[in-house]
């Protein structure tokens, strides 16, 4: 069967939206370059989150089909939240180079494998087409403050809790000895288990944020969370994959209870992929749903920054658009 591209002009426009202070240098993957030879590349340095809306404005009017993140997970968000109200409905496709600390969506999405390769593999793929092969098609979630103590934010991986704990951990003492990527995060699982396990029972990161929630149109449930994770993305790195049940909606979630008793068989069975009966009753569990209500107010993590719950803590959380990711 012939598969009929999706782009299949040689012409197809490229834009960069480029973020100078990611981790790893942008110019391994000869984006300057390419842009200096192909009349049809556009790249734009984003200094500040609020170039980025300027930028992708700018794209649309040169008549940009795929927009290329050169960054991390923290910009995926920024130019995903832009661009609904840049470029409404008919949204640009998307290349993602893995530029950060840990690009847990360029992982997802097929790219970060490539590392300073995936550049020059979709200008090539940009000259034979596009097809549906290349396409990784992903939910975002929408996270709406709804005392409007900010403008909603286009997110894939959401934390509360311990993951929020587990990310500061990350950042203050892992990231900042070099460590990046798989090694990152297997330091960050080890470092964080390992205190939550042996820690004081019910105190400390075990004790958890009181939190609201409600799944779709359930019934709210309101008490102490150790942690809780929500994504639209289909893998994470390590092969780490801490969910279960139910995964037919768009917004998988993961929601565990403190304190959490049995943590290390729970984590033992998460990790290995064998969950057990009594992980329910115990308070581990897991899911799918297209909407979320969650009050709270204690910080939490989008695409791994902090962000504050506003002075209600009502958050609502919708899978209302999805984007093309091309792994070239």
């Amino acid at each position: 069967m012939v598969v009929k591209p999706i782009l299949s002009s040689t012409l197809a426009r490229i834009g960069v939206v480029q973020n100078p202070f990611s981790t790893l240098n942008r110019k391994r993957y000869g984006v300057e370059q390419a842009a200096a030879d192909d009349p049809d590349v556009f790249v734009e340095q984003a200094q500040q989150t609020q170039d980025i809306a300027g930028i992708l404005e700018r794209f649309r009017d040169l008549g940009v089909e795929i927009v290329v993140i050169d960054g991390g997970d923290g910009t995926v968000r920024e130019v995903l939240s832009q661009c609904p109200g840049v470029f409404g409905q008919d949204l640009p496709l998307f290349c993602v180079l893995p530029s950060g600390k840990t690009n847990v969506c360029a992982h997802d999405t097929g790219t970060a494998k490539y590392k300073r390769d995936t550049f020059r593999r979709l200008l090539e793929l940009r000259k034979t087409g596009i097809t549906t092969h290349h396409i990784r098609r992903r939910h975002v979630m929408r996270i709406a403050w709804e005392d409007g103590f900010r403008a909603p934010v286009h997110g894939m991986l959401v934390g509360f809790g311990g993951y929020r704990e587990a990310t500061n951990l990350a950042q203050t003492h892992v990231h900042s000895k070099g460590l990046t990527h798989n090694t990152a995060v297997a330091v960050t699982i080890f470092r964080f288990f390992w205190g939550a396990i042996f820690g004081a029972d019910g105190k400390g990161v075990r004790a958890g944020d009181m939190m609201s929630i409600c799944f779709d149109d359930q019934d709210t449930s309101s008490h102490p969370r150790f942690g809780m994770v929500l994504t639209t993305l289909n893998s994470f790195l390590l092969g780490v994959w801490p969910f279960w049940g139910d995964s037919t909606r768009a917004v998988k979630w993961l929601d565990i209870d403190a304190p959490p008793p049995h943590l290390l068989q729970a984590v033992l069975a998460i990790f290995t992929k064998r969950i057990k009966p009594w992980m329910k009753t115990a308070g581990y569990r897991s899911g799918s749903a297209d909407e979320l209500k969650i009050e709270t107010h204690k910080p939490f993590i989008i695409d791994g920054e902090t962000f504050e719950p506003g002075p209600t803590g009502r958050l609502h959380f919708t899978s209302d658009m999805q984007v093309d990711f091309i792994a070239p």
